[in-house]
């Protein structure tokens, strides 16, 4: 559309809309205008009024839309409330797109405002909206219903498709206001007297001064004064509020495009492309500027501030304003430089270098020499440059980079002479660190153009390794892209790069480049052991076995994690194999920590008693009468028993045997509570009385051995028991020790405890 044309939204306007005189208007005092939080709102049984629902939220909202307000020619117009705004909240200039994405008009600028989606989602490529998408890509008034229909929401526009078209969804209230002092009128009673949670205003006669006079006029200059006094009556009617202190008040100003110095717009001229955000509220720094910032957010940060969360599934384009980060290539602003083979970018502009931030690397082996030097290999640069060194080329529809990003472009690079072969770049990434998590995403901003031979390859590199493919470019391109990639086992770092060929071609840009995991998870550690016997003790130590993921594991999991175990208060102890539990009653403690240093809460089997040592039986003669000791250090004594009769039957022992006449042979055995038996007998010899031969105690033998259980024996108690005890402890021994007793046996019983 030539410059000269008239608007196409001058066709749609309302038949009320008149162009308001541009007499100046007395501007509003706004150095007393706070947003600030205060106590909860009082907002709760307001009623309704003329027609708008009240509202029962703490937080508000006010969009107002300037049309046609050039942002660089504010400094030469007398507009004290958006500098009041300015000063006490977020200024950021941005462009806007161009053909062949959309034109410069009002229809494509509201609607990526309203919607938070640049024009190649929502399709309301021009001021006639045939074939737009607004019913996938609703408006955030229609999605602060949604998500809470008690939410009171309000548009009101000078032009017509504002209310009509633009918001076509279900706000409360859509008024037309006919002229901009009408708009102001209805907009600011509504904000006094009633009670909405958010607000749309749209005025429109900055766009009419700009049509018929230039923005380089004093007419424009005049409008801009006039729409900032409106400005100042929106913000008196909030301020005025009785329950203002006790709201939270969000406010945003913006424009849908600019105008040329001669009146018009539609083009990619730098001026037709202005557009801008002014917020002021909560969390923004008084008088801060960004870069970062673009109309697509607007949507999103009233969503956000009104407690609606972004779903991924609206696929906006947009973020909000308080969630922006900035990435490793914003970092390099301070640095950019002026023009230097280029001449159609004015030559105080700093846009462009060759400078990598930190980690990041360009290869250019590859590169032939010569070339325009401001695009020899991969670049960084900001849309203010590069977008102006040749328009009409499709560099305009980049709108998905934020302030500085990687290009590509074998197009301008092609424009001087150069030694022979194609341009040939790789950028390469810093390594970025992995969590253990399988897989992986790589996400950037990118805008790949074909107007020629070339080539667009995304490659990643775990540990060093070959770069493996994870997308090839070979069409046009413009989107965020987010893809998965499978991460093998126990990698720990991933490097990104972006490789570039082209003859004389197009371009590449990619900007906000990350690579992202699913939180890091503490492995999940198992143990084995076999089943403990019903006694509880172990008489063959037990191994203890671990795993995570049902995988033994070695000193390094495949997985990159490593597992550790305790005994008792010892040291925690680098797992490498199975582990034989030791002798005695001993607590097992096990814990796994992933490749992204993630501990695992330490798990326990508990304790884990083992006895594998059987106990130690004596026995000794005196006066006739065979006694037997029993030693148990581990589990406790289950039990001895004694023989007469060379081991063909065995009877408890609770008592010393006594020969009386005639000769008797004894032999003993021990059991402990483990089930550990005696690896022999002890026996001690009396002769018959009057023989000669010589009494005889006998050590433990190798034959005999058994289990049995000692009636009233206590058992489980690790230590010795030797029964040598004194009557008054032998209570237990029942009615045959006690007669042994009565006729003058002793009878001995030592307990010693072992730690």
């Amino acid at each position: 559309m030539s410059q000269l044309e008239p608007d196409p939204k001058d066709i749609m306007r309302s038949s009320h809309r008149t162009l308001r005189p541009l007499a100046a208007t007395a501007a509003l005092a706004a150095a007393a205008f706070v947003l600030a939080p205060a106590a909860p709102a009082l907002a709760v049984g307001t009623p309704d009024y003329a027609g708008l629902p009240a509202g029962t939220k703490t937080q508000k909202t006010l969009v107002i839309g300037l049309d046609g307000a050039t942002f660089s020619t504010f400094a030469g117009a007398t507009m004290p409330n958006l500098a009041a705004l300015r000063a006490g909240g977020l200024t950021a200039a941005s462009n806007l797109y161009a053909n062949p994405m959309a034109p410069t008009v009002s229809g494509a600028g509201w609607s990526t405002i309203a919607t938070g989606a640049w024009p190649d989602k929502h399709k309301a490529v021009d001021n006639s909206f045939a074939g737009n998408n607004l019913s996938e890509y609703r408006d955030y008034q229609t999605r602060l219903e949604t998500a809470d229909p008690a939410t009171s929401t309000l548009v009101v526009g000078t032009w017509g498709p504002i209310p009509g078209i633009v918001f076509n969804g279900t706000a409360d209230l859509k008024i037309p206001g006919g002229d901009d002092a009408n708009t102001t009128d209805v907009a600011k009673d509504y904000l006094a007297n009633g009670n909405p949670d958010s607000t749309f205003v749209h005025l429109d006669e900055v766009d009419g001064a700009g049509h018929s006079f230039g923005s380089a006029s004093q007419k424009y200059r005049d409008a801009l004064a006039v729409v900032d006094a409106q400005v100042g009556e929106l913000i008196a009617a909030v301020t005025s509020r009785p329950t203002y202190s006790a709201e939270d008040w969000l406010v945003m100003v913006t424009a849908d495009h600019g105008h040329t110095p001669t009146g018009g717009h539609g083009g990619n001229t730098p001026l037709e492309r202005e557009t801008f955000v002014i917020a002021k509220g909560a969390g923004f720094t008084p008088g801060s500027t960004r870069n970062d910032v673009k109309i697509v957010d607007i949507a999103p940060t009233v969503l956000k501030h009104q407690g609606v969360a972004v779903d991924p599934a609206w696929k906006l384009d947009g973020t909000p304003i308080s969630d922006l980060a900035a990435d490793d290539f914003d970092s390099l602003r301070g640095s950019l430089a002026a023009r230097a083979d280029e001449t159609a970018v004015a030559a105080g502009v700093a846009g462009w270098t060759h400078s990598t931030p930190a980690g990041w690397s360009i290869d250019n082996s590859a590169m032939p020499t010569g070339g325009v030097t401001e695009w020899r290999g991969w670049s960084f640069a900001t849309d203010e440059f590069w977008t102006n060194v040749d328009r009409n080329q499709g560099r305009e529809t980049s709108v998905r980079n934020r302030n500085v990003f990687a290009v590509a472009d074998s197009d301008e690079w092609d424009d001087k002479t150069h030694a022979a072969g194609k341009f040939d770049s790789t950028l390469v990434s810093p390594e970025y660190p992995l969590n253990g998590q399988p897989t992986a995403t790589v996400s950037f901003a990118t805008n790949y153009v074909i107007d020629g031979p070339q080539t667009g390859d995304v490659y990643v590199s775990f540990d060093g390794a070959e770069p493996v493919s994870v997308k090839s470019y070979r069409s046009n391109t413009n989107r965020f892209e987010q893809l998965a990639v499978d991460v093998p086992a126990g990698a720990t770092k991933a490097q990104l790069r972006f490789k570039y060929t082209g003859t004389n071609s197009a371009f590449w840009t990619v900007d906000q480049v990350g690579l992202s995991q699913e939180p890091a998870v503490a492995p999940t550690t198992t143990a084995t052991i076999e089943a403990a016997p019903a006694s509880g003790w172990y008489s063959q130590a037990p191994v203890v076995t671990l795993s995570t993921g049902g995988a033994a594991l070695a000193a390094l999991a495949a997985d990159g994690s490593t597992t550790e175990y305790q005994l008792g208060a010892g040291a925690w102890t680098p797992y490498t194999g199975p582990v034989t539990m030791p002798e005695g009653s001993t607590e097992f403690n096990f814990r796994s920590t992933s490749i992204a240093n993630v501990v695992e809460d330490a798990k326990t089997l508990g304790t884990i008693k083992v006895d594998t040592t059987a106990p130690a039986v004596t026995a000794s003669e005196s006066a006739r009468t065979a006694v037997a000791a029993a030693e148990e250090t581990g589990s406790g004594l289950a039990g001895v028993e004694s023989s007469v009769d060379g081991g063909a039957t065995w009877q408890p022992y609770t008592a010393p045997l006594t020969a009386g006449g005639g000769a008797l042979t004894v032999q003993f055995r021990a059991t402990d509570v483990a089930g550990n038996a005696s690896d022999g007998t002890a026996s001690v010899a009396i002769a018959a009385l009057g023989s000669t031969d010589t009494p005889t105690t006998a050590p433990a033998g190798s034959a005999g051995a058994g289990t049995g259980t000692t009636a009233g024996t206590t058992s489980g108690d690790a230590g010795s028991l030797a029964f040598t005890g004194t009557p008054a402890g032998l209570a237990w021994i029942g009615a045959a020790a006690a007669a042994l007793l009565a006729a003058g046996t002793t009878l001995l019983v030592r307990r010693r405890r072992t730690s």
